[in-house]
């Protein structure tokens, strides 16, 4: 087998399917609400927004995020980690305080 036919498999009817965001949480282990903050973010697995508010995740493309964040090792899973948390701050996203009123 070449490696170019090892990299590129064909889609089953399976992994070709569309997910709710409800199941694509499920299938991942997430909550529904993670998945809809790494939209809000731009990160985590893509997914169609044809539909607007109804978000679906083709089954390959989550295969293909959870293989993504593999690694092989604990020293390698904690550098992930560290990244992820460094690049995917929750305090990039937060609107700046507003000033006190002086009465």
């Amino acid at each position: 087998m070449k490696n170019d036919e090892r990299d590129a498999p064909s889609l089953s009817p399976l992994e070709n399917r569309w997910l709710t965001a409800e199941e694509a949480a499920a299938y991942i282990g997430v909550k529904v609400e993670t998945l809809s903050k790494w939209r809000l973010r731009g990160h985590g697995p893509r997914y169609s927004a044809a539909l607007r508010r109804d978000p679906r995740y083709r089954l390959s493309d989550l295969m293909e995020h959870m293989a993504a964040q593999m690694v092989s090792n604990t020293r390698e899973a904690r550098t992930v980690r560290i990244s992820y948390a460094s690049e995917h701050s929750p305090t990039t996203l937060r609107r700046p305080l507003r000033p006190l009123r002086s009465t």
